[in-house]
């Protein structure tokens, strides 16, 4: 028997390279795994290929506010009841400090939309059910830039939105501690998949990653085998937790 076995995972935005690992890896570990997209099916369809037809189900969602989060969650328990809730959609939209007016306040509107107040919404779906029940897990996927504010000066809402992401999985926390839901936040550095080698070239990606405490990024597979780990329930009084991913390169 696996970890997640019986257990079923909602996860979002599976068509990522991060998602996609989520899917696999709790896939393996034996649970049902209900993943989401929003344009990019194909992706989505072959992050959850290898799980069993029983135990996958793809759900299109625009994941953009709070009433889009709410119809995910309820399209989601229509397909059973689920124990697990991995917030990983995410947009990074840029918002430049000295550029035009219009994307600076598109770039902030978006990230609001779908770091924040989607994200959250889901969570506070998730918590209130997962009390009524009494178990359940919410997994928040964040960043370092939550913690340090971003690197790149054109990426302030998106580092802004992960750390309001990260707040509210908190007060989630406290709120819920006695109910037997656990929340936690995992913080990745610089992964290598996805929006963090997004229009990078070999050499640049290479370059970065010389640049890291490790000399290397974050590999999916450690966010996925540390999600998994955390909606096991293995360790509940870490609970509120936030967890740095990032090889030293970012020590509080």
């Amino acid at each position: 028997m696996t970890a997640l076995s019986g257990r079923t995972a909602l996860i979002t935005g599976v068509s990522g390279a991060i998602g996609g690992e989520l899917a696999r890896v709790f896939g393996r570990e034996g649970a049902t795994v209900v993943g989401t997209y929003r344009s990019r099916r194909d992706a989505a369809v072959a992050a959850l290929a290898d799980i069993p037809a029983e135990r996958r189900i793809l759900l299109q969602a625009e994941f953009g506010g709070g009433d889009s989060a709410r119809a995910l969650w309820a399209g989601a328990r229509d397909a059973g009841p689920v124990d697990t809730v991995v917030v990983n959609a995410a947009a990074m939209a840029p918002t430049p400090l000295a550029g035009d007016d219009g994307e600076w306040d598109d770039g902030w509107q978006r990230s609001l939309q779908v770091n924040v107040i989607a994200a959250s919404t889901l969570m506070r779906e998730a918590a209130r059910a997962f009390a009524e029940r009494g178990s359940g897990s919410i997994i928040a996927i964040s960043s370092w830039a939550a913690l340090q504010g971003s690197r790149i000066p054109d990426l302030g809402a998106y580092a802004a939105s992960k750390a309001a992401l990260r707040s509210f999985a908190q007060t989630l926390a406290r709120a819920y501690a006695r109910t037997g839901v656990r929340v936690y936040t995992i913080a990745p550095g610089v992964v290598d998949g996805g929006m963090g080698t997004a229009d990078l070239d070999a050499d640049e990606v290479r370059a970065v990653a010389e640049g890291l405490t490790m000399g290397r990024h974050v590999a999916v597979s450690e966010i996925a085998e540390l999600a998994a780990f955390l909606a096991s329930d293995r360790c509940p009084s870490l609970t509120g937790s936030t967890i740095d991913l990032n090889g030293a390169s970012y020590i509080r």
